[in-house]
């Protein structure tokens, strides 16, 4: 009976170390993303200075605050039960943002696009078009991998608690 609760117990240390580095990676492209999607409009400069610096710091912001999240991920101790309580801790922190600093993302990303709408608008309006429709795509896209990502990190915390129970 020993010999199998050692097995589980690997078992679910095995699991716990594939899921960070999923979620580390995944983190890590994502920052990558953005990073590109930073150089792009940066160098496109399709947007005057005084619109395209708030959108840079904003992504800026976004990719800092990813790599901190992600960085407890890429060395993760499933050996120990303290780096398993670390572990479950910081997931918990990642996964549900407080709720301050949720709608301070979601008010500077809103004033953002508002931004770029007017601006497209009386500038360009076929911008003002693609840029409507790009930010409805983008909004679908976001809101399906939030939840997904949100589900993946559910499911790691749940691994880590049955970890912690043997």
């Amino acid at each position: 009976m020993e010999h199998h609760s050692s097995f589980q117990s690997d078992v679910w240390r095995r699991a716990v170390k594939r899921h960070s580095r999923q979620l580390y990676r995944k983190n890590l492209f994502s920052a990558i993303f953005l990073v590109v999607l930073i150089t792009v409009s940066t160098v496109g400069v399709v947007f005057p200075w005084w619109l395209l610096v708030p959108i840079d710091l904003f992504l800026g912001f976004i990719v800092v605050e990813g790599l901190i999240a992600a960085n407890h991920l890429r060395k993760t101790d499933a050996q120990s039960r303290e780096g398993l309580l670390s572990l479950r801790e910081s997931i918990q922190n990642d996964a549900t943002y407080s709720k301050r600093k949720r709608t301070l993302i979601l008010i500077v990303g809103s004033i953002i696009l508002l931004a770029i709408f007017i601006y497209t608008f009386f500038d360009d309006r076929d911008m003002f078009v693609s840029s409507l429709f790009y930010c409805f795509v983008g909004s679908l896209v976001a809101w399906w991998n939030t939840r997904r990502i949100k589900k993946q990190y559910d499911e790691f915390g749940e691994e880590i608690d049955e970890l912690l129970k043997e």
